[in-house]
């Protein structure tokens, strides 16, 4: 008879808004980072942590509960580029040395661009463990956890360019990265039309997957997991492709955006508008 395996389980780590340095803008909320996820997946003895944090405070917590589910951190998955979600890592490993930290080669590449991680430093300012880590790149498509594979669906250029997605079949779970977004303003102004669709498709592509959760880089910290975030992002990005159509000025298009989605949590014009555009 073959031995049954324990199943899998995952939880959710919600970092809460952040404040960061830059000019008030000329609307919306005072400029603070939106709420940012980090997802625990765990069996009997072992566990993968999807995503870093970013802040040493955050990532402080982030390790002294990953700590508290008693499983050996064997890897931590990075799905994407941006550096909140990564720049936890010399915190998380100070705690875990022995966990391997992996990424497929996009992600890697972006992670390395220094502008980047300069302007997050900069916003961040005393606030961030600027040490090197090693990455290593995933070459295959899915690596195991007790004998069951999670699968890396690459999600191309959504709110930035060589996205991924963490499937984890046994569950019914996708960790969408920053693919989806739960009740929190999307980072869309940085999109043209053709980004959007290409966004648009890399749900699409999820979606066919009928998850029955789905954990997303960036959520209200009151809400659940529900698999509806695919069919409301794709929504909101709609919507926010039909105001850029219509050629609206700044103000109008933000308030439109907000009024639609009043509930949503990072009504932030950078987000919506740009950094650039907020400041002026």
């Amino acid at each position: 008879m073959p031995t049954r395996r324990p199943p899998l389980s995952y939880d959710v780590f919600v970092s809460p808004e952040k404040p960061f340095a830059a000019p008030l803008p000329r609307f919306g909320d005072t400029p603070a980072w939106d709420p940012t996820t980090s997802t625990l997946i765990f069996g009997a003895r072992e566990a993968v942590l999807v995503d870093a944090l970013m802040t040493m405070r955050e990532a402080t917590a982030l390790a002294n509960w990953v700590a508290l589910h008693d499983r050996q951190l064997t890897t931590i998955y990075i799905t994407h580029g941006h550096c909140d979600h990564w720049l936890g890592l010399p915190v998380l490993l100070d705690h875990f040395p022995h966990a391997r930290v992996v990424a497929t080669a996009g992600t890697i590449k972006q992670m390395h661009r220094g502008e980047q991680k300069n302007s997050f430093l900069a916003r961040f300012l005393g606030q961030i463990a600027d040490r090197t880590v090693q990455v290593e790149p995933l070459n295959v498509t899915s690596f195991e956890l007790e004998w069951r594979l999670l699968q890396v669906i690459e999600t191309g250029h959504t709110d930035t360019v060589d996205t991924t997605s963490l499937y984890v079949p046994d569950l019914g779970l996708i960790v969408s990265g920053d693919v989806v977004y739960n009740h929190c303003h999307m980072y869309v102004s940085a999109t043209t039309a053709a980004i959007r669709a290409e966004w648009i498709g890399a749900i699409d592509k999820l979606a066919e997957l009928h998850p029955a959760a789905v954990v997303t880089g960036h959520k209200d910290p009151t809400c659940g997991n529900p698999p509806s975030v695919l069919a409301e992002s794709r929504g909101y990005l709609e919507y926010y492709g039909q105001l850029r159509e219509a050629t609206l000025p700044d103000r109008e298009l933000f308030d439109a955006m907000v009024s639609r989605y009043p509930d949503w949590v990072g009504r932030q014009e950078f987000l919506i508008l740009g950094l650039s555009r907020a400041t002026g």
